[in-house]
């Protein structure tokens, strides 16, 4: 429980809000159905975001599923081989949104686009701003991760 809510998780502190549960719930699922980046590469950005902030309830939950591989070397994407050029560019612009908005370029959006066009781009804005909103919320919420439950591997920033 944290200095905001009652509730101990995302979903109940979020459910306090009962006006927001139905919309927040539907604008969240679509992210991962959408057509315009593949939901593994953005569950990649979700998981980087969690690891530069530090959030441990974030790297706990998953999204999609995927290779084990990719979470344990997440940390150092871009040195690692079993990243592509189109996870690598959407990481190096989700580490730079992380950071400073501001600090993006030309050529952080060109690199996005160079895979998955305009609207990739726009979607990866997008995405990053309700991922990047989410776990700062669970940590301003203070929420917990649990504590029988194993956090992601490659949580090292």
């Amino acid at each position: 429980m944290g200095w905001v809510s009652s509730g101990d998780d995302r979903d109940s502190t979020i459910g306090e809000l009962a006006e927001l549960v139905a919309p927040f719930d539907a604008l969240y699922a679509s992210l991962w159905t959408q057509q315009h980046l593949p939901a593994d590469i953005l569950e990649l950005c979700r998981l980087r975001l969690a690891q530069l902030h530090q959030c441990s309830v974030e790297l706990q939950r998953h999204e999609i599923k995927m290779s084990a591989e990719k979470y344990q070397r997440l940390a150092f994407w871009g040195e690692d081989s079993v990243f592509s050029q189109a996870e690598r560019a959407c990481l190096a612009f989700t580490e730079v949104y992380a950071m400073d908005v501001q600090a993006l370029t030309d050529q952080h959006a060109d690199a996005v686009k160079m895979h998955f066009g305009d609207a990739g781009l726009v979607l990866l804005v997008e995405a990053l701003g309700i991922l990047d909103g989410m776990t700062r919320l669970s940590l301003l919420w203070q929420l917990t991760a649990n504590a029988e439950q194993p956090n992601a591997p490659g949580q090292l920033l």
